[in-house]
């Protein structure tokens, strides 16, 4: 079953269908106990009316008669004469004195009736004077269900519900409570840094919610487990990346510090050098607060044909030294909704990177074009591409292609995540492409505005 309401729903009333069913079969095990020792009580009262009524005549089985209907109740025991009355007096039904007129008629013994009644007929009795009477037990029938009214089912059921209940609760428990030990004991091992523990495999063949969060645990273990990774990386990358500019700036200050040096060029470098780490840090700290789950995003429509133009007009400046021209192929006026200086920042650093790899004399292109209810913003540059094996890398953080680790590039690793973060924060993705003409083809996703609205 995949839902645990229905798991237990059924196990309730298996429960319930058990303690009846076992109650029933008891009780009818014990009533056919209580038959047989009736039928020997029926044969010992024969007994003891021929014995009364030899020794002691009619007075004699009247007040033997008096006390066995006492002891017999609720079931009635009469003893009838040639007439059909009965010795004490009482009322006889109807039904029983026909019965018995007819067989006595017949001369012969009066035959239990089918009917709503049960009359056992235990003996004829014959007095020294040949006078004959009948001994007759009448009982009342309980129906299918009426041996549920025995003395005994009460015990029986309280019993078997308890049997039943335990058994039913413990191998429920124990279904509910298996995968929750795996996930307890999964919890301690994240907690004790095993980020590779995995529960779904030990759930089998189940499909209800537990199974449901088990499979949510694992994802969950997984992506602690990449954050904690990309985490060490970025620790990794940073350090690496900070300790270029401060062995460069040693090396500044160690020459500064040489008799008859050019302190003039020294300073040069360590200002290039200070400038580099400070956009460095700039960079790990823009990327920092992308990353924080309690950041908001000041929306306000962005115009996205306007701001290309824009970008572009501030990256002519280095396209120019290279004789590398922009082109903005003409697009419809698309709007979204979302921080400008982000969206700004994401197309800057796609648009800047085109511009770097691509070769002097080059053209990158820029366009922005609607797909369903997204706008796509797509920069192509005329540079060396990419790996494919790379693409999905290049917008992990501090993620460089072995050729542009050149550090006349400028480069970090940053730009890329940083447009990655940004898009995500927006509801869009981002994605990379080898274009078939050559180069690199970076297409930039965001939701229109009559999307989100």
């Amino acid at each position: 079953m995949r839902n645990l309401y229905l798991r237990i729903f059924v196990s309730f009333w298996t429960a319930m269908v058990l303690v009846l069913t076992f109650t029933v079969m008891a009780t009818l095990w014990l009533a056919d106990e209580r038959v047989e020792r009736e039928q020997g009580r029926q044969d010992q009262l024969a007994r003891e009316a021929s014995t009364v009524l030899a020794a002691s005549g009619i007075p004699g089985l009247h007040d033997w008669l008096t006390r066995e209907s006492a002891h017999a109740a609720p079931d009635r025991l009469f003893v009838l004469d040639h007439q059909g009355a009965d010795l004490l007096g009482r009322h006889v039904p109807d039904f029983l004195r026909a019965r018995f007129g007819r067989a006595f008629m017949a001369g012969r013994a009066p035959e239990p009736p089918s009917d709503t009644r049960d009359v056992r007929w235990l003996s004829q009795l014959v007095t020294p004077n040949n006078e004959t009477y009948a001994l007759s037990l009448l009982r009342t029938r309980r129906g299918p269900f009426g041996v549920m009214n025995s003395t005994e089912t009460p015990i029986v059921a309280v019993v078997i519900t308890l049997l039943v209940s335990t058994v039913v609760c413990f191998l429920l428990a124990r279904y509910l409570s298996d995968p929750i030990r795996h996930l307890r004991a999964a919890t301690r091992s994240i907690a004790d840094g095993d980020l590779g523990v995995r529960v779904s495999s030990l759930m089998g063949t189940r499909r209800d919610e537990l199974a449901m969060l088990a499979l949510d645990f694992d994802v969950m273990a997984e992506r602690l487990r990449a954050l904690l990774q990309s985490q060490r990386e970025l620790l990794r990358d940073v350090s690496h990346e900070l300790r270029s500019p401060l062995a460069r700036l040693q090396i500044a200050l160690g020459l500064a510090r040489r008799p008859k040096a050019n302190l003039e060029q020294e300073f040069d470098r360590i200002e290039r050098e200070t400038g580099r780490l400070d956009e460095l840090i700039g960079e790990i700290l823009s990327l920092s607060r992308l990353d924080d789950p309690a950041r908001t995003v000041i929306t306000e429509p962005v115009n996205l044909g306007e701001l290309l133009e824009t970008l572009l007009e501030n990256a002519r400046l280095e396209a120019d030294a290279r004789s590398i021209r922009l082109k903005l192929e003409p697009s419809p006026a698309l709007i979204v909704d979302g921080d400008r200086e982000l969206i700004d920042r994401a197309i800057e650093n796609v648009l800047r990177n085109a511009v770097r790899f691509s070769p002097d004399g080059a053209v990158v292109e820029l366009a922005v074009e609607q797909r369903s209810q997204q706008a796509v913003v797509r920069i192509r540059d005329q540079g060396p591409g990419v790996p494919l094996e790379s693409l999905e890398r290049i917008f992990e953080p501090f993620f460089c292609v072995a050729k542009a680790r050149d550090r006349d590039s400028s480069g970090y690793g940053i730009g890329l995540a940083i447009t990655a973060r940004v898009a995500a924060l927006h509801g869009g993705s981002v994605r990379a492409r080898n274009d078939a003409r050559g180069g690199l083809s970076v297409e930039i996703c965001l939701p229109l505005r009559t999307a989100l609205g």
